[in-house]
């Protein structure tokens, strides 16, 4: 079957994917900044759950990163059998050039390492005839949201992609899912300096999100929007115009507009 590859997996979202995938008796290769985190969640979970756990500290920000951390798997003969890419971080700002590097380093991590891991790890997949690709998008991905322009197009291309990936694979034994969470209380809001409980919208735990994602790519759906208030504001916006549905998008980053830009390169993805 191989191992499940998880990117982010040092906290929030990615964590909580490395807990459920071992409790499921998966091996697990962990990839995030943090070495001393990854080893503390591994040494968890090899205890809890007897299974097969490889970190490698990486900050997939940079651009050859995907190409390096697939050598090191190769190097290691490893084998993948699940990638989960969830590695991101958020950024609460107007748009400007006081804040070009991070957004760069955001694309990067949230589209370019994305595409490449999934293109180089792909074909090993379909020489097994099975495997799978589940890409963490958001809610954001269906409408512009202001103050975080950048973030909400880069997880419009994660959804995207994915739809259009799995198509491509129909019936290669590959199923492709995006996961697209609504707001999802993990450590992205302390460091993107965005206070959650100061929107309209309810805020979930990340355990839910990562049940239904794996749920949904099990059954190679090609999105999932998890929770219930989410998919109604998701499907019912469809029938509104797209400007009004960018209006409404301020409430998924804050009431009170940002004074400056507060970011750090975390691995914390899958919020809106």
């Amino acid at each position: 079957m191989g191992s499940v590859l998880i990117t982010g997996a040092s906290s929030g979202i990615g964590e909580t994917f490395a807990r459920e995938y071992a409790s499921r008796g998966a091996d697990l290769i962990l990839v995030a900044r943090s070495e001393e985190k990854l080893d503390a969640i591994s040494g968890d979970l090899s205890r809890r759950h007897g299974v097969r756990v490889t970190t490698l500290q990486a900050d997939l920000s940079l651009p050859e990163s995907a190409e390096n951390l697939v050598a090191r798997c190769r190097e290691g003969s490893l084998s993948i059998g699940t990638l989960v890419n969830n590695a991101g971080f958020g950024l609460n700002a107007p748009f400007g050039p006081e804040s070009i590097d991070e957004l760069e380093s955001m694309l990067i991590l949230h589209n370019l390492t994305l595409m490449k891991l999934t293109a180089l790890l792909l074909p090993d997949m379909q020489k097994r005839n099975r495997g799978g690709i589940l890409n963490v998008s958001s809610i954001t991905a269906f409408q512009g949201v202001p103050f975080n322009a950048v973030y909400a197009a880069t997880k419009a291309f994660i959804l995207s992609f994915s739809e259009a990936l799995r198509e491509e694979l129909r019936g290669s034994g590959i199923n492709v899912c995006a996961v697209c969470p609504g707001l999802t209380r993990t450590a992205i809001f302390d460091i993107a300096g965005i206070d959650p409980d100061k929107t309209l919208l309810p805020i979930g735990a990340p355990e839910p999100v990562v049940k239904s994602a794996i749920r949904a790519l099990e059954k190679n759906r090609p999105f999932v929007v998890p929770g219930l208030y989410n998919k109604i504001m998701i499907h019912g916006g469809r029938l509104l115009p797209r400007s009004v549905m960018v209006r409404l998008g301020m409430l998924l980053a804050r009431n009170d507009k940002p004074e400056k830009p507060r970011s750090h390169p975390s691995e914390t993805a899958g919020t809106a």
